[in-house]
């Protein structure tokens, strides 16, 4: 009897999971392709959830309608009980690690990264892999990001073809910017240094006119939360902190808090440092996962948030961070009730994954809300009954991912509404779930992306529930 019952309703365009109620209901008619896409869901607009909202899409992938569109001759796209987001914009990866799976969580904590990254101070090393050049590995990293949603990275890799790559023009996807900056030494310490009291760093810090030219810069500044770390961001936003110029090439302090700066991580920083942040209107990115996994404590969030600075958040990457958006976005919720009391909102923690994420990389004006004049990169989620629309974004996983596009057109998503909407679409494996990922120009092809990974043994997509070996999303010491 139950076959049955499954049967009609895959017959009646329903999405049906193993162990789940019954998804969202999609029906999908054909249109002129000259007269774009007309999208029917609930709605996640800037200011304001739209139940039963309509977005139209022209045939160029530009959002040129939202609320109650006309779109005579367009193909529709009628969800039911689906919610349209932002693709998520994850601005902090290293996807170039995404052949190395999750590192055992041994217990121990560090005060500073080069602690984990040579063994400093009587620590364990970490890091004894390097990174990949196999297009086919950062392939798979950004298919595990867009599975759940995600259509834009800041990696410092790319592969072509599935998420934008914010920092590669090749990589933009028809995005009309110039590549952001994204630095990870910019004290130019590659080689450990750490220093309290002055800045004698590398010969070749980042200085303020390299940041002001720039369309957005992302940094990562004081990655720990000893006074190591904090000297970081002494030496990166004030010029009388150390004025001299060291024997070796160290030194002077550079100050490039500016307002296209990003900085990643900043452990280490006081209230007093986020204050100068807020003053500079300078944003930050959050990722609690790999820093709770990796020093036990995570910035200041609460104070960060209460002073107003555009926080938004990021994954890390494979080895100590989140797998995808979904799952650091369940870190940063579970944070959030276990640490702050709840005092962060689903809705603040969407922004965070969507409009924030495009603040601080300065998309904001094509990406990460949906309204007209944005690109319409755009995912489809389920929502279980009951369930806030918001709340359905945040604890959305790959499996409730229904439909994904980038600039308007159909990349991943369930099989066989992919199968409606376009051709070239292939399997892929996603915890049980029949979801489709489909060819683009340059690409690895979808049969291929798959094998190689199963042959390579790759960490998988996605799981039923809590990844495997899954970093650690507790706070363990802290400061």
């Amino acid at each position: 009897m139950r076959g049955w019952i499954r049967l009609l309703l895959g017959l009646a365009g329903l999405l049906v999971a193993d162990g789940e109620a019954a998804a969202a209901s999609c029906r999908y008619r054909p249109g002129a392709p000259e007269a774009g896409l007309l999208v029917r869901a609930t709605v996640l607009a800037p200011d304001k959830v739209l139940e039963h909202g309509e977005v139209r899409v022209d045939a160029g992938g530009t959002i040129t309608c939202v609320g109650h569109c006309r779109a005579p001759g367009a193909a529709v796209l009628d969800c039911d009980g689906a919610v349209l987001s932002p693709g998520f914009i994850n601005p902090h990866d290293h996807i170039a690690y995404a052949h190395v799976p999750p590192l055992p969580d041994r217990g121990e904590r560090y005060a500073h990264r080069h602690e984990w990254r040579f063994g400093t101070h009587g620590h364990t090393r970490l890091e004894t892999f390097g990174p990949t050049h196999d297009p086919r590995v950062v392939g798979w990293g950004e298919l595990r990001f867009l599975a759940g949603g995600t259509t834009a990275i800041v990696g410092g890799a790319m592969a072509p073809g599935l998420t934008r790559n914010l920092d590669f023009a090749d990589g933009l996807e028809g995005l009309p910017i110039r590549p952001v900056t994204y630095t990870i030494f910019p004290l130019d310490d590659l080689g450990g240094i750490e220093r309290v009291g002055d800045c004698d760093y590398g010969p070749h810090p980042t200085s303020r006119a390299e940041v002001a030219a720039s369309s957005a810069f992302l940094a990562h500044v004081a990655e720990g939360r000893d006074a190591a770390a904090e000297n970081e961001f002494r030496c990166e936003s004030s010029t009388r902190f150390d004025p001299v110029r060291h024997p070796d090439g160290g030194g002077p302090s550079q100050d490039w808090l500016l307002p296209q700066a990003t900085l990643i991580h900043a452990v280490g920083l006081s209230p007093a440092d986020l204050a100068l942040v807020a003053e500079r209107h300078a944003s930050l990115v959050w990722s609690p996962r790999s820093n709770l996994a990796l020093y036990g404590a995570t910035i200041d969030i609460a104070t960060a948030l209460r002073l107003g600075i555009n926080v938004a958040l990021g994954a890390d990457w494979l080895p100590t961070g989140s797998m995808d958006m979904n799952r650091e976005l369940a870190c940063a919720r579970s944070y959030s009730r276990a640490q702050l009391g709840g005092q962060i909102s689903d809705r603040m923690l969407w922004l965070m994954a969507t409009r924030n994420a495009a603040r601080a990389t300065r998309t904001e004006a094509w990406l990460g809300s949906i309204a007209p004049g944005h690109l319409a990169d755009l995912v489809l989620f389920d929502r279980p009954a009951g369930q806030a629309a918001v709340t359905a974004a945040v604890l959305s996983t790959p499996r409730s991912t229904l439909l994904v596009l980038r600039g308007g057109r159909p990349l991943y998503g369930d099989a066989a509404l992919l199968r409606q909407m376009r051709t070239g679409c292939a399997a892929v494996p996603v915890a049980g779930a029949d979801k489709a990922l489909c060819s683009e120009p340059g690409a690895e092809p979808p049969a291929a992306l798959v094998a190689f990974a199963q042959e390579a043994g790759l960490y998988p997509l996605a799981f039923n529930g809590v990844p495997r070996d899954e970093p650690s999303c507790r706070v363990v010491g802290g400061r």
